[in-house]
């Protein structure tokens, strides 16, 4: 486990899809970028078992957050092959649609839809992958709190398309490359819409550390899980030393003008 010299956040080298750490209705926020496979190092995305996977974890999200709790789910579609569909040719050349699949998964559980945003990183165009995310929120159904939580719009959530580039490619002090990273804007964003200061926040998959350095900067607890122990050093930075990262200087800059 790593603990912050704040105490503010805490990390979990495990799977998310057993949270004991965190009681039973206890947070107010999830703020998940699904991984591209459901293992360590994975190049073989098998979508079947990926969606396994992701019901799992968002079963224990939906057991963790409180009545009117949020979820948000960061994702990207991406080409489909039939590597992914047990050897199935059919889906060669096909899109798939993981923004809806993930839905689906989440609203099985209990989960109701009700915003979406797009994320765009860049206004080049890139013939081989997708240059804009999803940002897909639910809430736990049968809530008596109903939305929004708080009567406020929090700075630059309200446009439906999110333009913010750079900031998804990190490289900690040792020189190693994590190349999908959450701009912290968008946690920023998302904290600050859902969650007062004291609120827990849960990073399902810790990734690079953005959730939980915003949270730490934002006077947020927050707990997180990582199946990639190599991360940690990464992480530990992100949290410790947010300002020495390009992507964070402006956002510091305007959260000190704020204070």
């Amino acid at each position: 486990m790593l603990d912050t010299k704040e105490k503010m956040c805490k990390l979990f080298f495990h799977s998310a899809e057993k949270m004991p750490e965190i009681q039973n209705e206890s947070a107010r926020i999830a703020i998940a970028s699904p991984p591209f496979t459901d293992r360590v190092g994975g190049k073989i995305l098998d979508k079947k078992e990926y969606l396994t996977f992701l019901y799992r974890v968002f079963s224990e999200i939906f057991r963790t957050l409180t009545p009117g709790g949020i979820l948000a789910t960061i994702n990207t579609d991406l080409r489909d092959h039939a590597r992914y569909n047990d050897g199935d040719s059919q889906f060669d050349g096909l899109i798939w649609q993981k923004h809806c699949a993930i839905r689906k998964e989440a609203e099985r559980i209990g989960f109701q839809c009700f915003d979406t945003k797009i994320w765009a990183k860049t206004l080049n165009r890139n013939v081989y992958r997708y240059t804009f995310s999803y940002i897909q929120f639910f809430h736990k159904q049968g809530a008596k709190i109903l939305l929004p939580l708080y009567p406020r719009t929090a700075e630059g959530f309200g446009p439906d398309v999110w333009l913010l580039q750079k900031g998804t490619h990190r490289r900690d002090s040792q020189g190693h490359v994590f190349r999908d990273a959450i701009h912290p804007v968008i946690a920023e964003r998302c904290i600050n819409q859902f969650t007062l200061p004291g609120d827990l926040a849960i990073s399902p998959f810790t990734g690079s550390g953005t959730i939980l350095s915003v949270a730490n900067i934002t006077g947020r607890r927050c707990v997180g899980y990582e199946i990639d122990r190599s991360l940690e050093p990464m992480i530990r930075e992100s949290i410790d030393n947010p300002e020495r990262l390009p992507a964070y200087r402006e956002l510091l800059k305007r959260l000190s003008r704020c204070a």
